[in-house]
């Protein structure tokens, strides 16, 4: 199983279901390209008016050799897949997000938006199988992780660098363990999962709830004892799932930063200066772990594998977050074996010498200064 590779995986949409068939997404062209996208192991396809279908693979692109999509297609396969309430919202003028089930296809993401030189929709095939955290080749650490009862874990890094996969490994990792509540607030649901040993609950922002900032607040009412945000976005939902980690809850969520460090400091900016003092305390005492990831293409072009960046809140680690040290916390990763945190220089180093990436892409680590060497099973499962 690898990060971004399309597989078999419905609608959440419970009042659109009986009005979608099959056949509509055969007559407005769409399923044929859904079908590409799977077979081809893409992690996304594009489709534009007046431009050819475009699909990523393994982070290049390959455009299909069919003619461009016209605006009148895209306006049939529009009109086919939005249920009612977000075809109003497109109409409306505003981008969509949403989830698709396509029975023996696979299940997808989709953004639909305008742009200068007209509309686009962004698919991301999701599989139905949630791959294991072993399958992915994440570092040992995720192991422990998973066995926490209470405080905020992070999942973070660039769009498409596989932070669903990771969070959703992990959610299943716990599904299957332990016996405990388990609510997500995700716009759009992505993986679905199956209720194994735990009691799961997903709910989607504009289906089930207004926004994640109301889906925290009334999540808290609903006894959980895991609380996953698809995506810390704006103050008010950060000071919630902070809060919520602070009452003696798991509170997993993903954010949109490049490392460990820079999530810290994303926290932190969002508050005015009045309020980061108290901010800091209550992220020092509340946060667990920041996992940190990026996709390489293997040596070999099978596939992607991911490098990481470590960050454990030991004790040391949240007195520097409370003292706003946060420029020193880089050099307690790359110390801190121990602890089993490292840098994404120290990962990719390892993959390196494992031979899965090229040793270019430790040009892209972006950290110049020499750091301890590990041995490739600290920072990815060896299989």
């Amino acid at each position: 199983m690898e990060y971004q590779q399309a597989g078999l995986c419905v609608f959440e949409d419970e009042d659109f279901s009986d009005l979608f068939n099959l056949e509509q997404l055969k007559g407005c062209g769409l399923f044929a390209w859904l079908h590409e996208a799977v077979f081809s192991h893409a992690s996304d396809l594009f489709l534009s008016d007046g431009e050819q279908p475009t699909l990523k693979i393994y982070g290049t692109f390959k455009r299909l050799m069919e003619i461009p999509v016209t605006a009148q297609k895209l306006f049939n396969i529009i009109n086919a897949i939005l249920p009612p309430q977000k075809l109003e919202l497109y109409q409306n003028g505003l981008e969509v997000d949403m989830g698709l089930d396509v029975p023996g296809c696979s299940r997808f993401r989709l953004n639909i938006f305008r742009h200068q030189m007209g509309t686009t929709i962004a698919i991301r095939p999701i599989p139905y199988q949630i791959p294991m955290m072993k399958e992915l080749g994440l570092p040992p650490v995720f192991e422990d992780l998973v066995r926490l009862k209470r405080g905020l874990v992070l999942i973070t890094g660039p769009a498409g660098s596989g932070k669903s996969t990771t969070l959703a490994s992990f959610i299943n990792h716990i599904n299957n363990q332990e016996e405990r509540h388990i609510i997500t607030i995700e716009d759009p649901v992505e993986y679905l999962i199956t209720p194994h040993r735990s009691l799961i609950h997903q709910r989607e922002v504009g289906c089930h709830t207004a926004s994640f900032s109301d889906g925290l607040k009334n999540a808290l009412r609903e006894n959980p004892d895991v609380i996953v945000v698809g995506e810390l976005r704006d103050l008010e939902s950060i000071t919630l799932a902070i809060r919520a980690a602070e009452t003696g809850h798991l509170v997993l969520g993903t954010l949109h930063s490049g490392s460990a460090v820079q999530a810290i400091t994303r926290l932190l900016d969002v508050f005015d200066v009045g309020r980061q003092a108290l901010i800091r305390v209550q992220l020092a005492q509340s946060l667990q772990a920041i996992c940190s990831q990026r996709l390489y293409k293997k040596t070999d072009g099978s596939g992607m594998v991911p490098a990481t960046e470590i960050l454990i809140a030991t004790l040391a680690i949240r007195n520097i977050i409370r003292e706003q040290r946060i420029q020193e916390i880089r050099g307690y990763m790359a110390t801190g074996m121990q602890e089993q945190m490292h840098t994404f220089k120290q990962s990719i180093q390892a993959l390196v010498e494992a031979n899965m990436v090229h040793a270019d892409c430790l040009m892209e680590s972006g950290e110049e200064n020499p750091v301890p060497e590990l041995t490739a099973d600290c920072v990815f499962r060896t299989r």
